[in-house]
């Protein structure tokens, strides 16, 4: 098993560099019997999200300097809040073992061997899913399962599994297990949901109406009255119908036409994804009469019609971000709906900008903000108000303002019910659907939509006389995971030129400046990547980027806006999340400099 200086290693590299001294200091003092290191490690445990990473950290670091009983408690806490870790199991069973206590040892050891061939399996189980390869996927969980019966991940895995597959009495069974064997998790709100999902597609609607009760409940005393759909809601029944059967004005801006999807530039490269031809999404501006604009994610109904203006925003499709959407659909095409219970406001003419998701930046910035600009090609829509998230970042309410000055903004909520004499409503600026299913080659950002953003922008700020730093990496302080030695690497690079930079320090206008004079950037892949349509043709830009999901529409962004785009590949770290998609990573610092310097080939 390794000394328990390198067992130390192991678990504190879970950890940033930062992270690892605050927990040695606090080890240090808890061995000294000093009670200031248990208060260190409370306040570190209240202020990071990965608790349990730092639990089995500070188990470690104890174990190495002898405090056993203590080092024992440690591990069992990291392993209550991650009954993945098997490390914590790993770490029990020495302890036990050197306290003298051998049948807790056994015990502790015999459950890791079973924990971690589970987790090999339930590692295996995500990529089959996004493959869509559900039996696959069913049959690995089932094996996880059947080592790890108390996984409450594994069993809504399963669940969703079986539901993609139309097991739907399986499903159900595998959510009622969740309920069964952890009625007080987080993660039951959500599956008693998903059993009244479950039931509507199995046409059981009086249970179904049961289970969401439960579900609305649930979510109040958990989360408050206004987090649950049926808070204030009805649910109603209401046909997918296309918008343009419904439209008194339409304009084509873009027809969809196809376009090769560049396969990202990986560095060392590793794989190649591409290219690939995909049609690009259709953009135009429509006029509709006598509708309401339902809730803050977009949601436009007129009638008995859901009024669908965008592909990626159809019910078929699985919509997170889209709480109005139940998430079940009739073949005949009608879709379950909630909407609040009665009109909340009443307007004349409004243009339709927020939508889902339209508080991240990326989804702000390239799918609603467009659509000032497409709604401008619609005649009569000049001077119109504007329907908009109420809570923006400043940054987007500051672009919405750059593009959009002194037009009145009305602000909308989960509880908005808007009836709208006259509506102006746009197409997203591409095609990023919350849904699995859909092939990451298929996600983009239409390259008009970056085009027109791209010129408008530039066009109303002033760039050439800004004093910005021509070599920048990106550092958020605020993150919550990525790269952990992004601190390293930022030291590193400070020594050989560039400027630090934190991006939510900086306003819309200020970011647009530095993107748009900058010679190269280094960031950690995520919505400020964005900011690559504003940077000049022939730019470099390298995102550090952990092998999660396959980069391929901040690829196709790069290549609109003429810039050299490439992704340092960095290790992930097994254990730090369940989705493989979401570790932590590190990224080889030699690799990255090589790249930036121009040493490494493209």
């Amino acid at each position: 098993m390794g000394s328990a200086s390198e067992r130390q290693g192991m678990a504190l590299d879970r950890l940033s560099p930062a992270l690892q001294q605050k927990v040695e200091g606090a080890a240090d003092r808890v061995a000294h019997e000093d009670p200031a290191g248990m208060t260190q490690l409370k306040q570190l445990v209240a202020a990071h999200s990965n608790r349990g990473h730092i639990l089995a950290a500070m188990g470690a670091a104890l174990e190495a300097r002898g405090v056993l009983e203590m080092a024992l408690a440690m591990w069992k806490a990291a392993w209550e809040l991650d009954r993945r870790d098997v490390a914590a199991l790993e770490g029990q069973a020495r302890c036990a073992a050197q306290l003298g206590r051998l049948e807790e040892a056994a015990a502790a050891r015999a459950r890791a061997t079973g924990v971690g061939a589970a987790r090999a399996s339930f590692d295996r189980a995500p990529q089959l899913y996004r493959a869509r390869r559900y039996d696959d996927a069913i049959a690995a969980l089932r094996e996880g399962l059947a080592l790890a019966t108390d996984d409450v991940l594994g069993w809504i895995a399963l669940s969703d599994s079986l539901r993609e597959a139309g097991r739907f009495d399986e499903a159900l069974d595998a959510l009622k297990e969740v309920r069964r064997r952890h009625p007080g998790h987080a993660g039951a709100v959500d599956a008693v949901e998903r059993i009244g999902r479950t039931l509507m597609a199995m046409g059981r609607g009086a249970e179904a109406q049961q289970a969401l009760g439960a579900w609305h409940s649930l979510r109040v005393q958990r989360y408050g009255p206004a987090s649950s759909p049926l808070h204030g809601r009805e649910p109603v029944m209401l046909r997918e119908t296309a918008i343009e059967a419904r439209a008194q004005e339409r304009v084509e801006i873009a027809p969809s036409r196809p376009v090769e999807v560049p396969s990202p530039r990986y560095v060392p490269a590793f794989r190649e994804d591409g290219p690939q031809t995909e049609p690009s999404p259709a953009l135009s501006v429509s006029e509709v009469h006598d509708v309401e604009v339902v809730g803050q994610s977009g949601v436009v109904t007129s009638g008995d019609d859901l009024l669908v203006y965008d592909e990626s925003l159809s019910p078929r499709l699985r919509q997170d971000n889209v709480p109005e959407y139940s998430g079940w659909n009739h073949p005949s095409g009608a879709t379950l709906v909630f909407r609040p219970r009665a009109v909340t406001r009443r307007i004349e003419a409004a243009i339709l900008v927020g939508g889902r998701a339209a508080q991240n930046y990326f989804h702000w910035t390239l799918e609603h903000l467009p659509k000032v600009l497409f709604a401008a090609q619609l005649p009569g829509s000049e001077g119109l108000p504007l329907l908009v998230n109420a809570e923006l970042p400043a940054q987007c309410r500051e672009a919405l303002a750059l593009l959009a000055p002194g037009r009145e903004v009305i602000p909308m909520t989960d509880a908005s019910r808007v009836a709208v004499g006259r509506l102006v409503v746009s197409s997203l600026g591409g095609m990023i659907p919350d849904d699995p299913r859909v092939p990451f080659s298929r996600m983009m950002i239409a390259p008009e939509t970056v085009r027109r953003l791209r010129a408008a922008v530039l066009g109303a700020v002033d760039t050439r006389d800004a004093e910005t730093p021509r070599r920048v990496m990106l550092t958020r302080r605020s993150a919550r995971r990525g790269c952990l030695n992004e601190e390293a690497i930022a030291a590193s690079l400070e020594a050989r030129g560039f400027t630090l930079v934190d991006p939510v320090s900086l306003s819309f206008r200020e970011q647009v400046q530095l993107f748009a004079n900058a010679e190269t950037v280094v960031l950690t892949v995520g919505a400020a990547m964005t900011n690559v349509v504003f940077m000049p043709e022939g730019a470099r830009m390298f995102g550090l980027w952990g092998e999660s999901a396959p980069p391929h529409y901040f690829a196709g962004l790069g290549r609109a806006a003429g810039v050299d785009l490439a992704f340092v590949r960095g290790d992930q770290i097994p254990g730090s999340h369940p989705d493989p998609i979401h570790r932590d990573f590190v990224v080889p610092e030699d690799t990255l400099l090589e790249a930036v310097e121009g040493r490494r080939a493209a």
